[in-house]
Parts: structure tokens; sequence; C-alpha cells
């Protein structure tokens, strides 16, 4: 499958502002079943971007806009090759990474209680450790509500038990708390999901990735729930929302801002 996607974020402020400095997570990966075949990115006021990857493989570009503003518009566009052979090289030097807590992925009880709810009856069996994150996941879709309005970026996986609510962003927090817990290396994923027939998407999606022995890195989508299949169109991966935020900035000035996303996917050839 060949996905064209179009990512607008717009900023828009009461009031001129001296800088901003922004980097952005916006171009697709390569490898483990996709290929970013082309990606533009286009900024306002002629800012030219900077490049680099950082140490999970992820592409960054970021900029500085020194002058007044009371705008800011950063568009991504991508072409991406999805449903291909996954990568044959499954080693990862630094999956042990990946079993470490901090904020917003917590060590606490109701983790803990998942976790044992989805004991791996063969830690050795791949099949056994995809079973119970398949389960995992299931559960976490069946006991928990999708709802926009009470949950934030900063929101902690506690604070999604206590709520029994959230939205992608945190089902792929808690998601990743409980397969650490289970002993499972787990990652962050930012990035799309297509759906066939529809072209607007209100903003990016989320997901997580565990560590299968002798598989590599396999989505669990909590949201939908799914394992992630070629409509999904990963970005960045991290230990958390942190590392692979698709867009985080500061600006300098005393104005009020505001910040509107769309994301536009089409299936082409």
């Amino acid at each position: 499958m060949k996905l064209e996607i179009v990512h607008s974020t717009r900023y828009r402020y009461d009031g001129p502002i001296a800088e901003t400095v922004m980097e952005v997570r916006l171009q697709p990966m390569d490898g483990n079943g996709q290929r970013c075949v082309d990606f533009r990115l286009e900024l306002s006021h002629g800012v030219k971007a900077r490049s680099y990857v950082d140490g999970y493989g992820n592409h960054v570009h970021y900029f500085n806009l020194v002058r007044p503003h009371s705008g800011m518009s950063v568009i991504s566009r991508s072409v991406v090759e999805t449903g291909l052979d996954r990568d044959a090289n499954t080693g990862e030097e630094l999956v042990q990474d990946f079993l470490r807590f901090r904020a917003p992925v917590k060590d606490v009880d109701g983790v803990r209680e998942l976790a044992r709810r989805h004991v791996i009856a063969d830690a050795s069996s791949p099949a056994g450790v995809e079973q119970a994150l398949d389960e995992l996941t299931l559960t976490i879709s069946r006991e928990f509500t999708y709802d926009r309005t009470v949950t934030n970026v900063y929101s902690a996986v506690d604070d999604v038990l206590s709520l029994r609510a959230g939205v992608c962003q945190d089902f792929a927090h808690l998601f990743i708390a409980v397969a650490r817990t289970m002993g499972v290396p787990a990652r962050y994923v930012s990035g799309y999901i297509h759906t066939p027939g529809e072209k607007v998407v209100a903003a990016s999606h989320a997901w997580a990735e565990a560590w299968i022995p002798g598989g590599g890195w396999v989505g669990f989508d909590a949201t939908h729930p799914v394992r992630t299949t070629p409509h999904h169109v990963r970005l960045a991966v991290g230990r958390d929302y942190t590392d692979a935020a698709p867009t985080r900035g500061v600006y300098v000035g005393s104005a009020t801002g505001t910040m509107s996303i769309s994301v536009k996917t089409h299936e082409v050839g």
C-alpha cells in the first residue's frame, strides 16, 4: 500500500511574539515493514530547517524563527509504502532500555495488577508472549473509555488508571507500563492510521511496540484494538511520548497561543 499524507500544524497568537524554537519528528521512518518514498517540510516565514537522526533512529528537523510573528505553520507532505517485508535483522542493542520506568510510564499498583492478569506462560515462546500482549490490548480497549476531555499530554498512567479513560497516547503508555512489568521491552510509537474512505483525521495516532524474542518489534494498538497493519504509519519511536512527539517547541513572548492540527491520508498508486 502507498499512502500520501499531509500533516498541518498551525499556531496563532493574540499578539506578536519574539521568537519560536521548535523541533519536529514528522518524517516517517524506514524499515520494519514501511519505506518513506518522499518527504517535504514546509515552514512559514521562509524558515529553513536543519535535521539530524536521534538515538532512536527518528528523523528530527529543527529551526529557530527569531523575528516578531503572530503565527506559524508547519506542514509535512509524505509518501509512504507500507505492508513491506519486515526487517530480516531483528537485533536491537538497546532493547533493555525499554524495560525502565520514568514518568509518565510509571510502575504503580494498577499496572502491576494488570500484569498479574496477563501472565506470560512461557517467556521463551514468541507465541506465548504475543498471546499475552494480545489479551492485554483487548483488556485496555474494553476496560478504559476513549475520551478526549479527561487527560492531556502530561497525564501519566496513574491518572489513566484512576479515570479509567484517556486517548491513544494514554493507552499506549499504559500498555508499555504493563508490558515492562511483565518483563517485555516496550516502546512508544507516534504515527498515523489510515481509514479507507476517509481523508481527514483529527490528529496523529499513537500505539506501542513490544520486543518479541526472535521476531523483533511488533505493534499493538490498544485504541482499536488490533495488531498494527499496513494502515499504520510510524513517524517516531521512543521510551514515551516525550521522545517521539511530532512537534515540540517554545516561544518567547507574552501572547497567548492556540494550535490546530489536521492530518489527511490518501491511498495512491
